[in-house]
């Protein structure tokens, strides 16, 4: 899991533009005005670009797991320290790391920007599960983290939220997880 939400600046130098409202946070600011789908293309482009990772969002249950970090309570801090939001947030995006982290050295999990997951919006399962995925299809796609203007009571680590794949919102941004790619050898 990504340290940080994807920036501005990462976002401008994979896709050669910058759709953020925002823009006058900084380049260390985090993307937003993206859609889940724009969040693919650059997926795709960053697959293209390198060969060492595939990055791709987090499920919903990833994302939850690295904002809790190990805790249980509804925040891993006290939010004045570790999210920009309604109380502090100034109504903008601020560049990612000025709080605090989590227990997993993972900064801005909750506030800033919603992420967008990989998962399709829909009831949890009553099954127990490792590792649970959503749904196989859907007509929402899950955002979680809360964002620079919201109240406090939706900067928790189990707030859900859905939009549209082809939503993008200035309160919308993500981070991705990058997975090794297997080292594929060559017939001799």
């Amino acid at each position: 899991m990504a340290q940080f939400p994807v920036t501005q600046q990462q976002w401008q130098e994979v896709m050669g533009s910058n759709p953020s409202y925002f823009r006058n946070a900084g380049p260390k600011a985090p993307i937003e005005q993206v859609s889940w789908k724009d969040v693919q293309a650059f997926l795709a482009k960053v697959n293209t670009i390198q060969a060492r990772w595939t990055v791709r969002l987090p499920t919903e249950a990833e994302w939850e797991y690295a904002a809790r970090a190990g805790s249980t309570g509804e925040t891993y801090g006290p939010l004045d320290d570790i999210a920009w939001y309604g109380e502090n947030g100034s109504h903008t995006t601020h560049p990612v790391g000025q709080k605090l982290p989590n227990a997993f050295g993972l900064y801005d999990m909750l506030g800033n920007v919603w992420q967008w997951c990989q998962d399709w919006f829909g009831p949890y399962s009553s099954e127990s599960a490792i590792d649970p995925q959503g749904p196989p299809a859907g007509e929402l796609r899950i955002t979680r983290g809360g964002c620079f203007y919201c109240d406090a009571i939706h900067e928790r680590a189990a707030r859900r939220n859905r939009d549209l794949e082809e939503h993008s919102s200035q309160s919308i941004g993500f981070r991705i997880v990058a997975v090794p790619r297997k080292a594929t050898t060559s017939p001799r």
